[in-house]
């Protein structure tokens, strides 16, 4: 797919997420740009329009802006979640349902909606959609993670679950980062620990994320699959 004048909404924008909106900018793409509360959160590259990605109205208001500002509708980048400790000991139905609604449902509704919405376009590549999972849950996931954990393998099964129900038109697609960013609050201790369990031996950085978006963006025969960037870290 040719990105030149086409429209994306990109959910999630922050750190990597600026990265991949310039580069997707510089393209020559419209973006629309999601953001909770904080309309700097959208950054500098498109659009912004405030949203809670985990509700169906607000998904469909973010879709019908951004046909009213461009005309129309081409593709999904969806980057947000959440990363939060659930501890077994205090693990309840608050935890489960907070993953689960802004990571899980809120790729079923934005499948659904959008989904429906690239079925209108004109041509053989209606549009291209892209979720985001995680390498830990592909063989080895996190330990007090739990909901997140769960919530990111239902990514995989969304990611499958559209491509069959969207073909051949629309192409749905994941990508399961693993070490890309150092956390700021990361120990020397623990920044070791993931260093020796990456084949690699490094930090991934967000220019890899932003290559396999423009990756899956810009190819037309690959759909229902798990793009796993993570400098080994799955078989390591």
């Amino acid at each position: 797919m040719d990105l030149h004048n086409k429209t994306i909404i990109i959910t999630g924008a922050a750190r990597i997420g600026q990265h991949v909106a310039e580069a997707l900018k510089n393209k020559g793409a419209n973006l629309v740009i999601t953001y909770f509360k904080d309309p700097a959160e959208a950054g500098p590259h498109g659009f912004g329009v405030q949203a809670d990605v985990s509700k169906k109205e607000d998904i469909a208001r973010v879709i019908q802006e951004a046909k009213h500002k461009f005309g129309h509708v081409d593709g999904l980048i969806h980057m947000a979640a959440i990363y939060e400790k659930s501890l077994w000991q205090d693990l309840n139905e608050a935890h489960w349902d907070k993953n689960m609604n802004i990571i899980a449902k809120s790729s079923y509704l934005f499948g659904k909606l959008l989904g429906d919405e690239l079925l209108k376009n004109e041509g053989d590549i209606k549009g291209k959609i892209i979720f985001f999972s995680d390498w830990s849950v592909l063989t080895r996931p996190y330990k007090d993670y739990l909901p997140y954990n769960v919530a990111k393998s239902a990514v995989v099964g969304l990611t499958k679950s559209f491509a069959k129900e969207l073909a051949p038109g629309v192409l749905v697609n994941a990508i399961a980062p693993g070490p890309m960013l150092k956390p700021p609050d990361l120990t020397d201790e623990e920044n070791v620990e993931v260093l020796a369990g990456t084949l690699l031996k490094r930090w991934g950085g967000s220019e890899e994320i932003t290559k396999g978006v423009l990756y899956l963006l810009e190819a037309d025969f690959v759909t229902g699959t798990v793009l796993t960037i993570d400098g080994g870290r799955t078989v390591s």
